[in-house]
């Protein structure tokens, strides 16, 4: 007996001592690019002395060890080794890697991305995740809804003509960069996000930084800037190709290749695109192209670096916002509207048949039949555009403390948008609401002069307004770390641009030629036929030269920096139209376009040598930008930041000149903007959350150019200035793990944006003599054009390995429309002010809730890679108002600042893409 609990005893210590000396767990987890967000493919793990793993496609690994402590050494080429300790103890141990690069990247030098506890700007980040996942097939500034302050449209439902809106403050006031060259137009600051389409193919990342930022260049963020970074060479080839499908016929096929590190220290990216579609909104057709060609080649500690992007395009549009109850008159009853279009919309038939058009409805659009039996169906609003950008970049980096970064671009663009040459006039709209192109053609065919032609003259035509340019600048950065603590940038900024602008007739709609008699300065008699300048042709010259400097300072816990920024911008006018001077030995005679003068027998032309085009002088004005931030890292997961800057901006192009000769308008000065920011943000592996409030002042927002009578009988114009607003409000974004198969996230934006100008500005002409005074009274409005409310909440759940189902809702509010402030004035307009005198609020559009959703799977097959997506937009087909302009002048008999009086796109409806990518590594 006793031996047999010998025996047992030394059984079960024996049992426990093997089940002990064999008792395992594991580790896992991703591997990430620092920068990007993007997972690594083959990076060595290794807990051992030779023995480790490879992360998969999925930049993931696993090692099942023994229970015990270890050290991981995580290690790739390009990349900082980072080691881990690690505690094994009969269980799964997650632990997750982001590896920084060897060397500071050249977009994080010139891009001036802001860094998580340590730059001290509120910021979001778009991963490479979310744009696969959620983009589907919309434009770029769509998926930034997701990030709190920003409200994006894609207005009248054109494939390319989104826009985007932070804070309050439109695009023009959003600086817009790819890989930190500044896209945004020279002369008016607007984006044309048509002329990037398939950008998203090779986009890494997306920053969006909210307010001032931390930029180093002089831009125009006052709302913020938006950063585009584009794929590099990665470290390993790869082969990808992706078909899309979505509703309306909309069709894309897309192809990209990385080589990765090639001999020689080369290395080549190139993507490819291309897309079709019918549009969801009638006759916004859209068809387009895009390449992308990136060659490095490596030079000791040198990198050069060759990129071109081009993006041909056309696409139909829907122009001109209309009245509500031309969509849905049940709608616009609800909204208060008592009334039929036609009787208080001029542009209306009075048989009040304008109704229930549809959310679908285009009027800018026709068909007509030939002569000889063709059917043509034509848009009257077209965009067509191709504006390539060319990049040649030089990067150096000597040792670790010092980087320079060069590059010199080139932009031209070529292009222009069509419309029909004369207001369409109630008689030639079809019963169905669109131009009718059957009636102006056929009294084309029948409008013949004799006195000119037998031929027939187009009584009516297509236009196209053409805006070409030639855009060329340096950019150059340079980084210094003087020690531990100080870091030192800087550079110039210098850019070159030459906007051409004209009309030219494009479709004569069976007419042979056209007269053109709007132009004084041209025989009015000339017969022009389709390719011919019309009407206007005038260059806009822009010179910009800019200085910047940034100290950056960090040490333990506490991080800030101070910027320095100057930018001079010329401006001259070249008019092409205008009489032209030419200076001879007896006499000086002004030629018109296409007149010729009769002197001592010689005949002079336009072609002539020593004539001047009208031109005005270069005008030239200083703008500058002071602006700084600290951020204190109150523990491993919190940290508070705080920024203050000053901004003296610089007017556009348009606010210099006035719009039909080359004189400069009266009283020229630059906005001023004041703005503070503070934000703290807690990071954990759980929950994250950041929130910050922000206060910004906009002074001298140039308004509406006002023609007056001058003493000599001329008409001067001028600038209104005074106009002043003040932005504030608070935001919060967060993200929850709530399982590891399940995340939430979380937006909150709340705004209060109103004007605050209530004043009187004396107008006085070059001699100072007074000429009228221009009331106004915005204060106490809000702000228009976008939603000052924002909620949002998304999750994302992962079933099964590598298959995902997401949903996203977005809720907006205090949504008022867009309207020029100027119209407060109770001179011209009474109806703007109520019974006491105070001006009256902007039409509050009613709020909306925008719900998507998407899945996705991916599965391998031997060294294939298989992306299949899926995504559902406005999953609830939800009835709303994207875009509203109040007191809508183009067509509104009243101005009452209500539903009735306003002029609006409807948001679109139910969307669906669907897509299947195919990876070979």
């Amino acid at each position: 007996m006793t031996s047999l609990r010998l025996k047992t005893i030394l059984i079960v210590l024996l049992s426990a001592y093997s089940l002990n000396f064999y008792a395992q767990g594991s580790v896992g987890g991703t591997v990430t690019d620092a920068f990007t967000g993007e997972t690594l493919i083959g990076v060595n793990v290794v807990y051992e002395s030779g023995k480790g793993v490879i992360t998969d496609f999925e930049g993931f690994y696993k090692i099942d060890l023994e229970n015990g402590s270890y050290t991981l050494t995580f290690s790739y080429v390009g990349y900082i080794s980072q080691t881990r300790p690690v505690v094994i103890k009969d269980k799964k141990v997650s632990i997750d890697v982001a590896l920084k690069t060897i060397t500071l990247g050249e977009v994080e030098v010139v891009g001036d991305l802001a860094r998580s506890r340590e730059t001290p700007v509120a910021f979001s980040t778009i991963t490479p995740v979310q744009i696969q996942e959620e983009l589907a097939s919309q434009e770029i500034p769509m998926i930034l809804n997701s990030t709190p302050g920003v409200y994006a449209t894609q207005q009248g439902g054109g494939d390319g003509d989104a826009r985007i809106n932070i804070r309050g403050f439109s695009q023009r006031n959003v600086a817009v960069m790819i890989d930190g060259l500044p896209v945004n137009d020279m002369e008016n600051g607007w984006v044309y996000w048509s002329n990037w389409f398939g950008l998203d193919a090779v986009t890494q990342t997306i920053q969006v930084q909210r307010g001032l930022g931390a930029s180093k260049l002089a831009l125009p963020s006052v709302g913020g800037t938006m950063n585009i970074i584009t794929a590099g060479i990665s470290q390993n080839r790869k082969i990808k190709v992706k078909q899309e499908v979505g509703d309306n016929g909309y069709l894309r096929s897309s192809v990209g290749y990385t080589s990765g590190e090639l001999k020689g220290g080369w290395g080549i990216t190139a993507a490819g695109s291309y897309k079709r579609g019918n549009g969801w909104v009638d006759r916004t057709f859209t068809e387009g192209w895009f390449y992308y060609l990136k060659v490095d080649k490596k030079l000791g500690k040198h990198i050069l670096s060759f990129t071109a992007m081009g993006a041909p395009q056309e696409h139909g549009q829907r122009k001109y916002k209309k009245p509500i109850a031309t969509y849905d008159s049940a709608y616009a009853s609800k909204l208060g509207v008592d009334k039929a279009p036609s009787e208080y919309f001029s542009s209306y038939l009075d048989d009040s048949s304008m109704v229930n058009k549809g959310l679908k409805y285009n009027s800018d659009w026709g068909r007509y039949t030939t002569i000889d039996g063709q059917d043509i169906t034509l848009n009257d609003k077209k965009n067509y555009y191709y504006k390539p950008l060319f990049t040649l970049r030089h990067f150096w980096s000597p040792n670790d403390k010092f980087y320079l970064s060069n590059i010199v671009y080139m932009s031209i663009g070529n292009g222009g948008g069509t419309s029909m040459k004369k207001s369409v006039r109630p008689k030639y709209i079809t019963n169905e609401g669109q131009v009718d192109l059957q009636a102006y053609y056929e009294k084309n065919l029948n409008f013949i002069d004799t006195n000119y032609s037998d031929k027939p003259q187009s009584y009516q035509f297509l236009r196209s307004n053409k805006n070409n340019h030639n855009w060329v600048g340096l950019l150059s950065t340079f980084n210094y770390q003087i020690n531990d603590e100080f870091t030192l940038s800087g550079g110039i900024d210098l850019r070159r641009y030459v906007g051409t602008h004209y009309e030219e007739v494009y479709n004569l709609l069976g007419g042979t030629y056209v007269f053109d008699k709007q132009n004084e300065n041209r025989d009015p008699f000339k017969m022009l036929h389709e390719g011919d300048k019309i009407n206007y042709h005038n260059d806009a010259q822009i010179y910009w030269a800019g200085l910047f400097t940034q100290l950056e300072y960090s040490s333990g816990s506490f991080s800030s920096f101070l910027n320095l920024t100057t930018a001079t911008t010329g401006f001259k006018k070249i008019d092409y139209f205008m009489a032209r001077e030419l200076v001879l030995p007896d006499t000086t005679v002004y030629i018109g376009y296409g007149d010729t003068a009769l002197v001592n027998g010689q005949i002079y032309d336009e072609n002539s040598s020593g004539l001047k085009w009208q031109q005005s002088d270069w005008k030239w004005i200083p703008g500058y930008t002071i602006k700084g931030g600290v951020n204190y890292n109150i523990s491993e997961k919190s940290n508070i930041f705080l920024n203050l800057g000053y901004m003296s901006k610089a007017p556009a192009f348009t606010n210099v000149f006035e719009r039909y000769n080359v004189n400069l308008l009266r009283d020229i000065r630059n906005e001023f903007i004041k703005a503070a920011e503070l934000g703290y943000s807690f990071q954990s592996q759980i929950f994250s959350v950041n929130t910050n409030a922000y206060y910004t002042i906009w002074e001298n927002k140039p308004g509406r150019q006002v023609p007056v009578e001058l003493e000599d009988g001329q008409t001067g114009y001028f600038n209104i200035q005074g106009m002043d607003a003040l932005h504030k409000g608070i935001e919060v974004d967060f993200v929850f793990k709530i399982l590891k198969n399940l995340k939430a996230e979380g937006i909150m934006s709340i705004g209060d944006w109103k004007w605050t100008s209530a004043d009187s500005v004396k107008l006085y002409d070059d001699n100072n003599n007074y000429l009228k005074t221009q009331y106004f009274n915005a204060k106490g409005v809000h702000v228009g054009d976008a939603a000052q409310t924002q909620l949002g909440v998304g999750l994302r759940y992962e079933p099964i390995k590598r298959l995902y189902i997401s949903g996203r809702a977005t809720y907006f509010d205090n949504y008022y429309a867009d309207f020029n402030p100027l119209f407060l004035n109770p001179d011209e307009f009474p109806n703007s002010f109520d019974e006491n005198g105070n001006p009256k609020d902007s039409w509050k559009i009613p709020s909306y809730v925008m719900v998507g959703f998407n899945a996705g799977y991916t599965m391998y097959f031997k060294k294939f890679r298989f992306d299949f997506r899926g995504s559902v937009l406005n999953a609830f087909n939800e009835l709303y108002i994207s875009d509203a302009m109040n007191n809508d002048t183009y067509s509104s008999k009243i101005l009452e600042g209500d539903a009735m009086s306003a002029g609006v796109f409807m948001g679109l409806g139910r969307r669906f893409n669907i897509s299947l990518a195919i990876t070979l590594p």
